[in-house]
């Protein structure tokens, strides 16, 4: 009996290590939340400031902001590196790259870029203060429902709800091991990129659900991850060779797709298994360096190669003539772009533009409706064939900026909750935020300490979500939930019968012969 008593003690306990270990690990610190209030509180002030001295305003601020950022997603990824696949990480990271950072854009850039950026919206410095303390406070509020959040977690029946033992029940261990399982997601995505996507981008093919398909083509990040992670963790380098490999090739791809994404994202999952597998400082600052120097290389390249592409191409240049494209960016493309000296890279950080005029529009009295599609979102367009296109807002944000239907734009989750309804309206979306990144990222947490691998679509999808604070919250942020929850259900009924379905048919295979 009394080894018994002191088996239940013992399992109480590991239990309760384990949940305050992953709450410890992911919980705001009270500094953050001190820091988060007082910077807030420098842009209240600095609203009512006299003229002249919003530029320096704004840059002590943002600089301390940015700093606070950056140092909170540190710490998080510094206590366990299992962190760096919950969205509170990447949306710390997000802020910090659109939010701080570039918030500090359009005041010392160069005076053609600043022109161009107001072409869009003609700001003045004392709305970039305006937008700076809407940002900020919705970074205060979020940071303060995760804390009370967790705090709550810690009490003695939620603590219940979310230890290890009620999760198993919700999040089981994968029954395919890692370098099987990523195998599996990198052999599917990369049939989708290489047979698929590449044909229909070059003319090749002409799918008619080939949007539908293409989807399938990020199980491929999924499996440069794991299997580059096994490669490195079982020093078996031809694991680590063919994925990069095909990763390579990807980026090729996204070369003539003339995208951004497809030509990083590659290359960052594979920078992750390397940083996963050791961590050090001297690795996320090399990460981060190349990641953001690429960035701001290949921005206002694709920029150009578009323009090209859509004044002299009619938006449909051969795969014979996309390298030529890029290569007139270095040659007669620079010379002759009357936006030569915009620094196009940098641009692409802010968005002042659009979020001082969300905001001005609600405090003249014409406030955003771009919510208004909440209630729909969740239907499937097979059930409501005549359903909007839920990404219309964005166009729309342009059409009443510049009268420009055929650009979308988006003012960040922040701004356009001010635009919708004011600071009542930035609140409430602030904490909706914090619940879903919050609970999401124990979710994450479990899901890779578990190594339940079935599931590591739903944590991508989840980092995915945190690194689209620019973004619009309906079709962002609401939109993805009822497709998760779906998967997971799908995917953990997968893992627990499809192996024993294999395991059947291979028996019954055996005794035939």
């Amino acid at each position: 009996m009394a080894t018994l008593a002191n088996r239940t003690w013992s399992t109480k306990a590991e239990v309760s290590q384990s949940t305050s270990s992953m709450l410890d690990d992911l919980e705001p610190t009270y500094r953050e939340i001190f820091g988060s209030a007082l910077i807030a509180l420098w842009f209240m002030i600095g609203m009512g400031a006299m003229p002249g001295y919003e530029d320096w305003i704004n840059t002590i601020g943002l600089v301390a902001f940015s700093i606070l950022l950056a140092w909170a997603g540190y710490r998080q990824m510094k206590l366990n590196v299992a962190s760096l696949w919950t969205p509170m990480l990447w949306y710390r990271v997000a802020l910090l790259s659109y939010f701080g950072i570039g918030s500090m854009v359009p005041i010392w850039v160069n005076a053609d870029t600043q022109e161009l950026m107001k072409g869009f919206y003609s700001y003045f410095g004392y709305e970039i203060v305006k937008l700076n303390a809407v940002e900020t406070t919705f970074n205060l509020i979020f940071l303060s429902t995760i804390k009370l959040l967790f705090m709550s977690l810690r009490s003695g029946s939620l603590r219940k709800v979310f230890s290890s033992n009620s999760n198993r029940k919700y999040i089981s261990t994968s029954n395919f091991n890692m370098i099987v399982f990523g195998s599996m997601c990198l052999i599917v995505g990369s049939a989708v990129n290489y047979f698929i996507i590449f044909p229909q981008i070059v003319g090749w093919i002409n799918l008619t659900f080939f949007s539908t398909l293409a989807n399938l083509s990020v199980l491929s990040w999924l499996g440069y991850f794991m299997v580059i992670f096994w490669g490195l963790d079982n020093k078996r380098r031809e694991f680590i060779v063919w994925p990069i490999a095909l990763a390579l090739g990807e980026s090729v791809i996204g070369f003539y797709s003339m995208s951004k994404s497809v030509m990083l994202m590659p290359l960052v999952m594979i920078s992750i298994a390397f940083i996963y597998h050791r961590r050090s400082l001297l690795r996320i600052s090399i990460f981060a360096g190349g990641f953001v120097s690429l960035f701001m290389f290949l921005s206002p390249i694709i920029t150009h190669v578009r323009d090209v592409n859509g004044q002299y191409y009619n938006g449909a240049a051969s795969v014979r003539d996309i390298p030529s494209l890029y290569l007139s960016y270095f040659t007669t493309g620079q010379e002759s772009d009357q936006f030569a000296d915009v620094e196009t890279g940098w641009m692409r950080l802010s968005f002042v533009n659009a979020g001082t005029f969300a905001i001005n529009q609600y405090d003249h009295g014409a406030p955003g409706n771009s919510y208004r599609y909440w209630s729909i979102v969740w239907i499937p367009r097979v059930i409501y064939p005549n359903k909007p296109i839920i990404t219309d807002v964005a166009r729309e944000m342009s059409y009443a900026a510049n009268g420009n239907y055929n650009s979308s734009s988006s003012a960040g989750l922040a701004a356009e909750a001010y635009w919708n309804g004011g600071w009542v309206a930035t609140v409430g979306i602030a904490i909706f935020l914090a619940l879903v990144f919050g609970l999401w990222s124990i979710y994450s947490y479990e899901v890779i300490q578990r190594k339940a691998w079935h599931l590591f679509f739903i944590v991508l999808i989840g980092m995915r979500m945190a690194i689209r604070v620019d973004g619009a919250f309906v079709s962002d942020i609401l939109g993805p939930i009822a497709l998760v929850i779906l998967a997971h259900i799908a995917l953990e009924l997968l893992n627990r019968f499809l192996p024993q379905a294999l395991a059947g048919v291979m028996r019954r295979t055996s005794a035939q012969h």
